[in-house]
């Protein structure tokens, strides 16, 4: 986000590709570049989250990130992910996205639910931090909080 101060924010959400990337990173740094990510980007994504009182994701985040890691781990790799996964997800905020808020909101048609969950929770005060352009230069564009995964490389 770059028209307002991103340290003023005490939470953030994370959408799937981060989220991806800060699960996998923990559990196998070697699998990273199974997911298009490398150490670089993981070990500032971690310094860069420590500054937050609390991290928030969505049901949908949490569903795309499981059919993700399921798609590209092998079964055994994946059985090992989740079970390694669990503590870490037990200590992030979860926030749900009424059905109805999602489905009457207007980049429904452009982005798609989980997006749009995203969206939302960034009129809730937190920031959001994304790796999908697209989403970022709108969110951007609306003056909506967000940071982009490759910015936080250079602020970490």
């Amino acid at each position: 986000m770059m028209n307002e101060p991103l340290f003023k924010f005490k939470e953030i959400m994370l959408d799937t590709g981060p989220l991806l990337l800060y699960l996998i990173g923990f559990y196998n740094e070697k699998e990273l570049r199974r997911f298009n990510y490398s150490e670089d980007e993981f070990m500032p994504l971690c310094t860069f989250l420590r500054d937050f009182k609390k991290i928030f994701v969505t049901p949908h985040v949490l569903a795309e990130v499981s059919n993700l890691a399921k798609n590209r781990l092998k079964e055994e790799k994946f059985s090992e992910f989740i079970k390694f996964s669990i503590s870490i997800l037990a200590r992030l905020g979860e926030e749900h996205v009424d059905k109805n808020e999602i489905l009457k909101r207007e980049e429904l048609p452009m982005f798609g639910i989980t997006d749009v969950s995203l969206v939302c929770m960034t009129e809730r005060n937190r920031l959001l931090l994304t790796d999908d352009g697209p989403l970022f230069w709108y969110c951007n564009g609306k003056n909506m909080p967000i940071i982009h995964l490759d910015r936080i490389r250079f602020i970490s």
